[in-house]
């Protein structure tokens, strides 16, 4: 699934390629494709999680809510021109339904069916004929429908987080406690590194500087920013991410944001929700909704740094 979100560097243990002093750090690194990027996982040394499992995980999301494949059930619920219910699994209904929660409480900052817009603009594959109409998304007890025809699902800014969310209770079941999970720039903690702290990870500030360094113990992080995936239209940037109460890619001061927060399904949803916004409703929201987050906001020539609600708790002293 080649996600059409970007995701700014969000670097620890676990983003780190394999190297001869890994053995003398006490963890172990083992990793493998995902979405177009990768997944890793950091883990105390000797320990042996089941790959295949989570690699199980990755292809079932995939095939689930990849816009690219033609037969993942989210292509075949677009492409079904019927206002009809449609049966859908438990994963798309939860998917779905998380999604719908965050377009509500966002006003529509996050919207499932914004797709055919990221794709005029060149960054998605999801092709119809009307959007911007959360509302008209349904779902009961077994199944999905649109209120017109016309409309379609677009889940590529929760759906990793979902499967960064699954992966991590795989790895729980098989007893692994103590662990980093990078899934493509989102990252999940559970535990403790070996030395006892807590895993740290980054924010890439501008530039590719370091924006804040965090500790993450039993919570997940999710960036969304604009340096990654623009290019240029008659001399100015064209951002991936899209404000669907507009249509229009996002121009604001922010370059960034990125949520903590139990489940990487809400940091992941919420980090696209806040960017579509300007940085002072972002703010706001974020500080009526009890989210901890960081925004990365231009200020003249600078980067200024906005904390939300329990950041500072993250914030490696």
């Amino acid at each position: 699934m080649l996600t059409r979100r970007s995701f700014l560097a969000l670097t620890g243990a676990a983003s780190l390629a394999p190297t001869a002093g890994w053995a003398a750090a006490g963890v172990d690194v083992i990793g493998g494709a995902a979405f177009g990027s990768y997944w890793r996982l950091t883990v105390p040394s000797g320990i042996e999680p089941a790959r295949a499992a989570l690699e199980t995980i990755v292809d079932d999301v995939d095939l689930e809510f990849s816009p690219y494949r033609p037969n993942s059930a989210l292509s075949v619920f677009n492409g079904a021109m019927t206002t009809d219910w449609l049966p859908a699994s438990d994963q798309f209904r939860t998917v779905l339904s998380k999604g719908l929660d965050i377009a509500h409480q966002s006003r529509g900052a996050f919207d499932p069916t914004v797709g055919p817009v990221v794709a005029r603009y060149g960054f998605g594959p999801i092709h119809a004929e009307a959007w911007g109409q959360y509302e008209g998304l349904g779902i009961n007890e077994v199944a999905v429908r649109k209120s017109d025809a016309g409309l379609s699902a677009d889940l590529c800014g929760i759906a990793k987080g979902h499967a960064l969310d699954r992966m991590a209770a795989a790895l729980e079941a098989q007893g692994v406690g103590d662990f980093l999970l990078d899934l493509g720039g989102e990252l999940c903690a559970r535990g403790r590194h070996p030395d006892g702290r807590d895993w740290q990870v980054a924010i890439e500030g501008a530039s590719g500087t370091l924006g804040m360094g965090l500790k993450l113990r039993d919570s997940a992080i999710a960036t969304s920013g604009i340096s990654a995936q623009v290019y240029g239209v008659d001399g100015h940037q064209v951002s991936h991410i899209i404000d669907p109460r507009t249509g229009s890619p996002v121009s604001g001061r922010t370059v960034s944001v990125s949520v903590v927060a139990k489940s990487a399904a809400t940091a992941d949803g919420w980090a696209t929700a806040l960017m579509a916004m300007e940085h002072d409703q972002a703010q706001a929201l974020a500080i009526e909704l009890g989210l901890d987050a960081v925004l990365l906001v231009r200020d003249g020539g600078a980067i200024r740094t906005i904390a939300v609600g329990a950041i500072g708790d993250h914030v490696l002293g």
